[in-house]
């Protein structure tokens, strides 16, 4: 009997598991507590295990809406459309994981087009983290292109004066990581940092070895990032793979350092899921 019992308990928590696939990330005990309390805000303690790098959800009028979600860190930023919660706790927590990525898709859109308002190291104080890094990968990507269009027209020198453009990028974050600055913007200058060091080294390697066109390997197999007007979303593109940007929050997560090992399980793990494989980091 204890065994039947132990079996239909087991069911019914993987139809909630099979609504709301992320509540795999914790136990039954943990499961059946979150089920068993009327009151929204104890998911609290199990935000991190339930996504990458939110720890709060910023409940409001009385705990009946979801107005925005922060980090560890204490970046956060708030919904578009703040979420009512109603019903089984797996249906409004699906309704916030869709509106985390419908809110952040909108916040990376504006962020990508005010880039080219802003000088940059402002710029980088007016978003949020995620979009700072997603957002000088889209602009390098294109500033890439657009040198390699350039070549092709017979400006010989465009690559280099944009390896020029990065380095003195680079100097500016450097000189604004050396002044005074608030916890969440000097955590998003290092990370910054790392992207930009891998980008101006991937451009003073064409440079050098004269890579003169955007069709070439070297090129093709770096991790390109586009806003594609026609799908109106971010595009990756490494290879023959092609990925739309996954729109998780993903706070100040920090990043590793860019190696050729790492560019190569990049490419390794974007060319096993082109394939429908599966790939662990």
């Amino acid at each position: 009997r204890l065994d039947s019992c132990q079996k239909s308990l087991s069911d019914y928590l993987d139809t909630k598991r099979a609504s709301f696939p992320r509540f795999f990330f914790i136990s039954d005990d943990e499961l059946l507590s979150v089920l068993g309390n009327s009151d929204p805000s104890s998911i609290q303690v199990h935000m991190l295990k339930l996504f990458d790098n939110v720890k709060e959800m910023q409940f409001a009028r009385g705990n009946k809406v979801v107005e925005g979600m922060s980090s560890v860190e204490k970046e956060g930023f708030i919904c578009r459309t703040p979420v009512t919660i109603d019903g089984p706790v797996e249906n409004w927590m699906t309704a916030c994981e869709d509106e985390m990525h419908t809110s952040l898709k909108d916040i990376t859109k504006e962020g990508v087009f005010n880039y080219a308002k802003h000088e940059r190291t402002s710029w980088l104080k007016l978003v949020l983290g995620m979009v700072g890094l997603v957002g000088s990968q889209i602009w390098w990507t294109w500033e890439v292109e657009d040198s390699f269009r350039q070549a092709k027209e017979g400006n010989k020198y465009a690559m280099k004066i944009l390896e020029s453009k990065l380095t003195g990028q680079l100097n500016d974050l450097v000189a604004m990581v050396r002044d005074k600055l608030d916890g969440i913007t000097r955590k998003k200058v290092n990370t910054l940092l790392i992207i930009d060091v891998h980008a101006r080294d991937i451009v003073d390697g064409f440079v050098r070895e004269s890579v003169m066109h955007a069709k070439e390997f070297a090129w093709e197999s770096q991790l390109r990032f586009y806003w594609d007007r026609d799908v109106d979303d971010c595009i990756i593109r490494q290879c023959t793979g092609q990925f739309r940007y996954g729109y998780e929050y993903m706070g100040l997560n920090g990043r590793l350092v860019i190696t050729p090992l790492t560019d190569r399980c990049y490419m390794t793990l974007t060319q096993a899921l082109t394939f429908k494989l599966g790939g662990s980091p």
